[in-house]
């Protein structure tokens, strides 16, 4: 059968290509999706569309949060033909994948018929956010500093808020605060001086947790500058880029606040629930499922346009040049299918 895919095929260039796919002779853990919608991350996504990580040669195939149907299966699939899906699978409009139960491996999980086919693309985002918050150890009425405030920004900062915590989000981009603050988050501080704000807030006191969202070093060392002592500082971001600086001083400050510093990489946790274990990935996405139909993160309100995969390099340079107005971008398949 033919496949349309998202490829990138050089340092800011991307196109559509066609494949034949085998959708015969499948594995025991091998399954066939039919695409509905997929999402672009504008994190790891971007970091291979614009080669801000190295170690990776051009062509690339992106994407790792679709939603469709599964049209063939093996025997040790859990969900059924016909079957609504979340796979973290590449950009393609139908695509042969592995189910593994590695931890960093391909996944498929079975969602329930009247989640939203675009909202669910964002499942994989949430599923990230909700590792560093699972990872923190969280007091009813602690004050949460969430720093980047992209999709899994204000996703964090909207879970944190659920748990009974008191939150601030930090971007400097003004419109990213203004959709935080639609969505229910309080203090969105897109000031160029957060400490000031942050002592303003908290009358000095500072943050209990600290959760940097952005990868970048220099927000890293602010999340080190405002959290109080004995807090916690959560790196959920993935470092990517260069920064010099000296360092001892942000030591010297995780040294004498006994500061609690917590490296929050997704999955890590086990793929499938197992005994002696609170946290895995198959828990955490009955959970963030459970969000989106409760409406208690309306990802509706973050997603920016719905386009044809044909549009993905204007989407990848709006995502990575037009932050202020780009902040989830999915394509849709159904011209493909």
């Amino acid at each position: 059968m033919k496949s349309y895919y998202v490829s990138l095929t050089g340092i800011g260039e991307s196109c559509v290509e066609c494949e034949d796919v085998n959708i015969d002779n499948l594995g025991d853990n091998e399954a066939v999706v039919k695409a509905e919608y997929s999402l672009i991350s504008a994190g790891t996504e971007l970091s291979r569309a614009f080669a801000l990580k190295k170690g990776f040669e051009y062509p690339v195939r992106p994407g790792y949060s679709t939603v469709g149907r599964l049209i063939a299966k093996g025997k040790n699939i859990k969900a059924e033909i016909g079957d609504k899906v979340f796979a973290s699978c590449p950009h393609a409009s139908l695509a042969r994948y592995s189910d593994g139960d590695k931890v960093q491996g391909p996944m498929i999980f079975k969602i329930d018929e009247d989640l939203d086919s675009k909202e669910a693309t964002i499942l994989n985002l949430m599923l990230v956010a909700i590792q560093g918050v699972n990872l923190s150890e969280v007091k009813l009425g602690y004050t949460v500093g969430v720093f980047g405030l992209g999709n899994i920004g204000i996703i964090t900062a909207l879970m944190y808020k659920k748990l009974g915590c008191r939150v601030i989000a930090l971007d400097p981009i003004e419109q990213r605060c203004t959709l935080a603050k639609e969505l229910g988050v309080e203090y969105a501080v897109s000031s160029k001086d957060q400490k000031a704000e942050i002592d303003r807030i908290t009358n000095g006191e500072g943050l209990d947790i600290a959760v940097d969202v952005t990868g970048l070093s220099q927000v890293i060392n602010s999340c080190i500058e405002n959290t109080k002592a004995y807090g916690q500082v959560i790196l959920l971001g993935s470092p990517r880029q260069s920064f010099e600086c000296d360092i001892t001083p942000s030591f010297s400050k995780i040294h004498m606040k006994n500061l609690k510093v917590i490296g929050a990489f997704n999955r890590t946790c086990p793929k499938n629930t197992v005994d002696g274990s609170n946290d895995s990935v198959e828990r955490n996405i009955k959970t963030v499922c459970q969000l989106l139909k409760n409406k208690d993160i309306d990802v509706s309100k973050m997603i920016s346009r719905v386009v044809d995969p044909k549009e993905c390099k204007e989407a990848y340079y709006d995502l990575m040049y037009n932050r202020d107005k780009a902040t989830t971008i999915i394509f849709d398949w159904s011209n493909y299918n």
